[in-house]
């Protein structure tokens, strides 16, 4: 009987350890564990002289600037800056100037390379044309030489555009969001993808599928991507299909050639809780939700413990 035990003991075990191995990026290896930052101390961000909803943040890499955009309903959708005061506070200087175009039009989801190369999404040509991701060069609130970021990472077709995208810190990498939309307000599509810079347009990468194997998966709407200064922390927000419910999420790797982990949901209380945002040093995570007060998203954000 004591025998039989044993056996029975070492088969659990070893069941356990092929199942925590099947659940781990086959790229780290069964040795090495996953370990996914945490952040605490949630706040709210001030933004002074600003009331409008704020939403999809991006703080500079130098942390000078805090980018926003005002309600993503399409009707008159701006993007603002505001010079940072401290971690928490911020002091509205007004709207980008050279980005936002006529209304009714969408000008949203800011981000910006370490020189100064920003970047946008916007729906004033579109579907007449469909390359609706722009970039400009930035200089103390104004954008100038503005103009369509061309490359094969669009999906040319009907009702398909870029919903969200983010530089890396050096401008070498592109992560969009492919999203297909057919009336609604939320997409019946969005997933993520990774595009290179080669001369002056950015190409799909050839990995960009296996990279982000564990974060698309086809049961949820996946957008608003967020990656850290060394490549290694990617950062999103998901829907699952039918269940309007958000999550931001965060993958990791050791390499940035690498496939990024499963997904850890970042547990924040609240309604509508989207567009992850970390500094250049990755102390600080900033997002928006909706606050049931005054009816409107805010900026809010956590410190990393």
């Amino acid at each position: 009987m004591m025998k039989k035990k044993r056996i029975l003991v070492h088969i659990i075990l070893a069941s356990s350890i092929i199942l925590a191995i099947s659940c781990k990026n086959d790229s780290q290896g069964p040795d090495i564990p996953v370990s996914y930052p945490e952040f605490t101390d949630e706040t709210e961000v001030i933004i002074n002289g600003y009331n409008r909803d704020a939403m999809e943040s991006f703080v500079s890499k130098d942390g000078n600037f805090l980018f926003l955009n005002s309600l993503n309903d399409g009707d008159s959708t701006s993007l603002y800056y505001a010079a940072r005061v401290n971690d928490t506070t911020f002091n509205y200087e007004g709207e980008i100037e050279g980005v936002n175009g006529p209304a009714p039009h969408l000008d949203a989801v800011a981000s910006m390379d370490v020189n100064n190369l920003f970047y946008f999404v916007s729906t004033r040509d579109y579907p007449s044309v469909f390359e609706n991701y722009q970039t400009g060069e930035f200089n103390n609130g104004v954008v100038t030489n503005v103009k369509c970021v061309m490359g094969d990472f669009y999906i040319r077709s009907p009702g398909w555009l870029i919903m969200d995208g983010e530089i890396s810190k050096e401008g070498n990498f592109l992560y969009y969001v492919n999203a297909s939309f057919s009336g609604g307000a939320l997409p019946d599509e969005a997933r993520l993808g990774i595009a290179e810079k080669r001369d002056s347009t950015f190409d799909k990468l050839n990995s960009s599928d296996n990279i982000l194997l564990n974060i698309n998966d086809p049961d949820y709407l996946v957008y608003a991507p967020c990656l850290s200064s060394d490549g290694n922390e990617l950062y999103f927000t998901r829907i699952r299909k039918g269940i309007p419910v958000t999550q931001i999420c965060v993958s990791v790797r050791s390499g940035t050639t690498e496939t990024f982990s499963i997904p850890e949901w970042i547990e924040i209380e609240g309604n509508g809780v989207e567009a992850p945002s970390l500094t250049d040093d990755g102390e600080r995570l900033y997002y928006h939700k909706k606050l049931g007060s005054d009816d409107k998203y805010h900026i809010f954000t956590m410190r990393r413990e």
